[in-house]
């Protein structure tokens, strides 16, 4: 199935930048993105109105990942995500002209996508139904080195780890 990108540009650039100013004042942040249709990973991919509620990697394709490794990243790929090979989470890979990086993070029941600011390196992300944020657990805002390998968002401890980094064209890609 071709990868639809969309055509025009929805209010992700302003809610990146309130939060990209409140990062610079080591202030965490929430804003209203979408509606509770629109998980971290529609956030991941720019798409503020998601074909499906609650879209998994490959559900705009019609593929049905699983939480292995080598199926969400082939998910994310057929919904046109381009996988950044054997990138180590320490190194999110350099900026791109046109796109910006998101990290795709698991653990044994879930998965969490977060999203790299391209002009200025800060990562966000949205839990569930949630506001988009620029802080994890206890309200610390996102470093710009991600690594966040345990976290609790309220409903049970999850230990996530990195799985892969992508490249999303800036526009976005349909979910």
């Amino acid at each position: 199935m071709p990868t639809m990108v969309r055509e025009q540009d929805n209010n992700s650039k302003q809610v990146i930048a309130r939060l990209v100013t409140a990062t610079k004042h080591h202030k965490p942040d929430e804003v209203e993105w979408g509606n509770d249709r629109v998980n971290c990973y529609a956030w991941a991919a720019n798409c503020e109105a998601p074909n499906s509620g609650k879209p998994n990697p490959g559900s705009n394709a019609g593929y049905v990942a699983t939480l292995e490794d080598a199926s969400l990243i082939e998910g994310a790929k057929r919904d046109g995500m381009a996988y950044v090979a054997n990138a180590p989470a320490n190194e999110p890979p350099p900026f791109s002209e046109g796109c910006y990086c998101v990290a795709l993070y698991k653990s044994a029941t879930d998965h969490h996508w977060y999203r790299r600011d391209p002009k200025t390196g800060i990562w966000t992300h949205k839990p569930g139904p949630h506001g988009v944020r620029n802080y994890g657990p206890n309200f610390v805002v996102l470093p710009e080195q991600l690594e966040m390998a345990n976290h609790n968002y309220g409903l049970a401890a999850t230990n996530y780890r990195f799985v892969a980094y992508f490249y999303v064209v800036e526009e976005g890609i349909q979910v």
